[in-house]
């Protein structure tokens, strides 16, 4: 059954242009996100190199947990130019919005050093 139905699916593959088109588009956001933990994971080539299962596991945890933070600062930063350029009265259309990834990471410098005590109040 399971050839069966691999095969109807590679036949509907090749004959639908559509689903071609939806599953490159997948694909390419999986290499996308793939693209942006390499970059975050900067330190050891996006390589695990410790056979410890726990840091390993901690260090997949942050991974993501930095790679979504990259995801949601992005996401705001794309709703605040959309609306800037709604109110501006040049709405962006729906075909125009779906190309826009919130995936980009180039403009965030991740090799730096990073501060994160509160100030203290004056």
């Amino acid at each position: 059954l399971g050839r069966l139905l691999t095969t109807i699916y590679v036949l509907h593959y090749i004959t639908d242009p559509a689903l071609r088109q939806q599953v490159r588009t997948q694909r390419r956001r999986g290499e996308s996100r793939q693209d942006l933990a390499r970059h975050v994971f900067y330190a050891d080539q996006g390589m695990f190199r410790s056979g410890d299962y726990m840091q390993m596991m901690n260090r997949a945890s942050a991974l993501s947990l930095v790679s979504n933070a990259f995801v949601l600062y992005n996401t705001r930063v794309i709703e605040r130019v959309l609306g800037q350029a709604e109110r501006a009265g040049q709405p962006f259309t729906a075909e125009e919005i779906v190309h826009i990834s919130p995936l980009h990471y180039r403009h965030v410098i991740v090799n730096g050093t990073y501060d994160f005590t509160a100030p203290k109040p004056a």
